[in-house]
């Protein structure tokens, strides 16, 4: 028997941590290693889908039997989003998009028949408007705790719609649980990421050409996706001493986005042109681009490539790695090979001997 009531075994999958929480965006990318980490621990999860069944199913062997169910939800149904969370006692919040959803059809948003839109879910409606609801949700349910997984680079006065909805979700969020915790990654690496993977894409959709907006000058502080989820779990299993807090998150080095292209690149091998592109002929490529399904580049992506993704210097009263003694920022160099190589054509198999005429 463990240290809490509710808490059984010896640890892993098959014992019982205690933790019940209500995940919205397991099936996103950081939500798959949060859902792993929670069910490695024997924790029982809801992880709400608004898709197919299938969406949520690579989830599920994380978890013992029992311990993983997937309801559906809408995030336009307040009453769909009660009954997701359940009798779970801690929400945690990581719905996001880097683009805006849409029709080719335009369709109404109100009454009037100026409402027509051809947007499906805005940034301002999925991280302010669906996040104030999973809080308010959350307080009207009793739930011990929210995590609200922000942004790094959230910020109300950003060039960025991204950034400045990230920022007014947190006072939202904040409106509704006024002891959320605020968890404020940097740019997230791991396989399936959109930091190095998407230079690889890009190479791959362009021919081998790839833009970066300014010479790619921006400072990025890459952080491992599992030690995020790791410090989601641990919040998750003892929400007290995290309360009302907000957490800064960054990993243990500083690269320009440049320096990560070509570290990209020195792994996959791919032939390519690094190119600088000013902001603005950058702008005009991404609005032609951003209107593929799930498109590579946006507009939005041009801004943010001009933004620096650090974590603060000194976070003053704010949380950090630090404060999580169990987690070691992880090295990009330490993980990156290990899905990068898939890029390679060939695989690694064509550099080494023996394998190959």
């Amino acid at each position: 028997r463990g240290s809490m009531v509710g808490e059984w075994g010896l640890g892993g999958r098959s014992s019982v941590s205690g933790v019940h929480a209500a995940v919205f965006g397991g099936t996103e990318f950081l939500g798959r290693y949060v859902c792993a980490e929670l069910g490695r621990e024997g924790g029982r999860v809801r992880a709400a889908n608004r898709g197919d069944e299938l969406d949520a199913r690579h989830l599920k062997v994380s978890f013992d039997l029992g311990q993983f169910a997937a309801p559906y939800y809408s995030p336009r149904d307040e009453a769909s989003i009660a009954a997701a969370i359940g009798r779970m006692n801690v929400v945690v919040n990581m719905e996001e998009s880097y683009y805006e959803t849409g029709n080719a059809i335009p369709t109404r948003r109100g009454a009037s028949w100026r409402s027509l839109s051809t947007v499906n879910y805005s940034f301002e409606e999925l991280h302010v408007e669906t996040a104030r609801k999973f809080a308010k949700a959350a307080k009207e349910k009793g739930c011990e705790a929210f995590v609200h997984v922000s942004d790094a680079k959230a910020d109300p006065d950003s060039p960025s719609r991204l950034a400045r909805s990230k920022a007014l979700g947190e006072q939202a969020v904040l409106e509704e649980f006024p002891e959320a915790t605020i968890i404020r990654p940097c740019a997230l690496f791991g396989p399936k990421d959109r930091l190095l993977c998407w230079f690889a894409d890009v190479a791959l959709f362009t021919g081998g050409y790839v833009p970066l907006v300014e010479d790619g000058a921006a400072l990025l502080q890459p952080v491992y996706a599992h030690d995020v989820a790791k410090v989601i779990s641990a919040i998750c299993k003892n929400p007290e001493p995290y309360l009302g807090r907000t957490i800064h998150l960054g990993g243990p080095a500083e690269y320009t986005l440049r320096e990560l292209a070509e570290f990209t690149f020195d792994i996959t091998k791919q032939k390519v042109a690094l190119i600088d592109t000013p902001a603005a002929a950058a702008n005009t490529i991404a609005s032609l681009v951003e209107y593929l399904p799930k498109p590579l580049w946006t507009t939005d992506d041009v801004k943010l490539h001009q933004v620096d993704d650090l974590a603060p210097a000194d976070p003053g009263d704010d949380l950090t790695f630090a404060d999580f003694p169990h987690v070691h920022p992880t090295p990009i160099e330490k993980v990156a090979f290990s899905y990068l190589h898939s890029y390679r054509e060939g695989g690694h198999f064509v550099i080494t001997k023996g394998y190959h005429l």
